[in-house]
């Protein structure tokens, strides 16, 4: 499944007093993180009604170890939407884990939604 397909964002992290912000980025250079539709939800609810959605943040972007959800960090390498690939940071998974709900366990590589 293409990354476009589930409405994907680009965030940045701010920490505020007592809550976490997280605003638009405007490209991927400046993106913090992304954030999309889980595809498993997307595609057992066919379509975005009912779907929650997966953060996923990168450290070497400047995103704490303490920033929820954690702990996984990614790098996020690519120029758009079309060819993200997440990457495992300092040596972490390259695969996105949630550990909650329905817990999907997937990749994105080359703008490409892969379930595992």
């Amino acid at each position: 499944m293409k990354l476009r397909a589930l409405d994907p964002e680009l965030l940045r992290y701010e920490a505020r007093a007592g809550y976490m912000a997280m605003p638009h980025a405007d490209s991927l250079e400046q993106a913090q993180g992304l954030m999309f539709l889980c595809p498993k939800c997307f595609v057992a609810n066919e379509g975005r009604v009912g779907t929650h959605r997966v953060i996923c943040w990168s450290r070497s972007r400047g995103v704490p170890d303490d920033a929820l959800p954690g702990p996984g960090r990614w790098r996020l390498l690519g120029t758009s939407f079309d060819d993200l690939t997440l990457e495992g940071e300092n040596g972490g998974a390259r695969s996105v884990l949630l550990t909650g709900g329905c817990q999907w366990h997937g990749f994105i590589t080359d703008g490409e939604v892969t379930q595992s």
